[in-house]
């Protein structure tokens, strides 16, 4: 027990979380802009899921893992204005159209797996690409903070980029003040002249790419392969810490770390005797408890 805790609190321990959270943040900010918005984008979990396809195709087609990020990017761009369509021109109920695009997503990758390496598990065959990880010169040598901080997949600082970018976006930017307005009241937003279905477009498109990236990152960087669900529910993760954030940017990354935490922990606890099928409901214990805390706060307001 004593070697589980100092595991725990250990430098490796908080460099285990970073890695496992990344992808989550990508989810949960995802979910967090188009939420912001008043779009709400279901459909993360399958955006991962074609953003991590792609991405090992195109490096693997290209001979090129930049190129291979890129291809992912624009199939994320594709598939959000695909979604934009339906819901703000087709006026058709996103949450629907997210859950179609999530089966889409899950049938239609094990088709491609099987036109393009006639297997339904992986993509080993494809000579795919894989994004560097990056040495950061002086702090690698730091004790700690070293282990901590340097020696991440370059997606990982790219993510760090853009949750600042985002941060300022929203908060600093008259653009941030529209998207909130789009999301607290539409037609209020169109009488102060506010074009909405352009701030919801613009936020769906930067939905898909959050998303699409944090798929890239599974497949060009946490693993060297695209396997059958590998995202294992990470973009539901993702789209729960956007709820229990409520709007709040800070509460989301706060709940998204949360979550990496307790991924954190199976990484650690699955290497001992426990067992296995019972350490990996532990992040699900956690989103539970967290849509269950969100679910008796609402409930407490109905009665004020």
């Amino acid at each position: 027990m004593n070697n589980i805790l100092g595991t725990f609190l250990s430098a490796s321990f908080i460099f285990v979380v970073i890695r496992v959270g990344v992808p989550l943040v990508y989810a949960s900010m995802s979910a967090y802009v188009a939420d912001l918005a008043g779009i709400p984008n279901i459909a993360v979990e399958g955006l991962m899921i074609m953003g991590a396809l792609f991405g090992v195709y195109f490096s693997a087609l290209f001979s090129n893992a930049y190129l291979g990020l890129l291809g992912a990017i624009v199939i994320g761009v594709l598939l959000s204005l695909i979604m934009a369509f339906f819901t703000m021109k087709m006026k058709t109920n996103p949450i629907m159209i997210g859950i179609a695009l999530n089966l889409f997503a899950a049938d239609f990758s094990i088709w491609l797996l099987m036109v393009w390496t006639g297997s339904k598990g992986t993509t080993g065959s494809l000579p795919s690409k894989v994004l560097p990880t990056i040495n950061i010169p002086f702090i690698k040598d730091i004790p700690i903070l070293g282990t901590i901080i340097s020696g991440h997949y370059f997606l990982t600082y790219v993510c760090l980029v853009l949750v600042i970018l985002i941060y300022i976006l929203i908060y600093k930017t008259p653009f941030g003040l529209r998207m909130k307005a789009c999301g607290l009241d539409e037609e209020t937003a169109l009488s102060v002249g506010i074009k909405v279905d352009k701030v919801r477009l613009i936020a769906i498109v930067i939905s898909g790419i959050l998303a699409t990236l944090g798929g890239a990152y599974l497949s060009m960087g946490y693993l060297s392969i695209f396997s059958n669900n590998m995202t294992a529910s990470r973009g539901w993760m993702g789209i729960a810490a956007s709820s229990v954030g409520q709007g709040n940017m800070i509460i989301v990354l706060l709940t998204t770390g949360l979550f990496a935490i307790s991924q954190g922990v199976v990484n650690e606890l699955i290497l001992t005797n426990l067992p296995a099928e019972l350490i990996n409901t532990i992040p699900y214990i956690v989103v539970t408890v967290g849509l269950i805390a969100l679910s008796i706060k609402e409930y407490r307001k109905t009665k004020k």
